[in-house]
């Protein structure tokens, strides 16, 4: 019985949020079309204020620089676990890390051919 009441809390709450987002996008598109009407310029979107502030090209070089410092740190706390550690860990083991190192570079070279695509 606990177990229906949290799911339909969970699904009521879900769609209250879906409801006050419904409403707020008509209060938006019933203010911009009475600014249209009146001749003046209709304030920007907020998906268009959001989109300028965290670009695509910013978000990739955060993933690919927290990737590479992932990469690295891993590299180094494998390598000093297999000279100072008593423990049977397979010689190599620390390589693991060129992956996420690689998954960085990638994200990085992504970053600077977009970044030469918009100048």
């Amino acid at each position: 019985m606990e177990i229906t009441i949290v799911i339909v809390a969970l699904l009521a709450f879900v769609g209250f949020r879906q409801w006050l987002q419904h409403q707020r996008r008509m209060m938006t598109h019933s203010e911009r079309l009475a600014a249209i009407e009146k001749g003046v310029e209709p304030p920007p979107l907020e998906q268009e204020v959001r989109q300028s502030s965290w670009s695509v090209q910013r978000i990739l070089l955060l993933a690919g620089l927290i990737w590479i410092s992932l990469g690295i740190s891993t590299f180094i706390t494998l390598s000093a676990l297999l000279v100072h550690s008593d423990l049977r860990i397979p010689s190599g083991v620390q390589f693991i890390a060129v992956a996420p190192f690689a998954i960085g570079l990638s994200h990085l070279i992504v970053y600077a051919v977009g970044r030469k695509k918009e100048r």
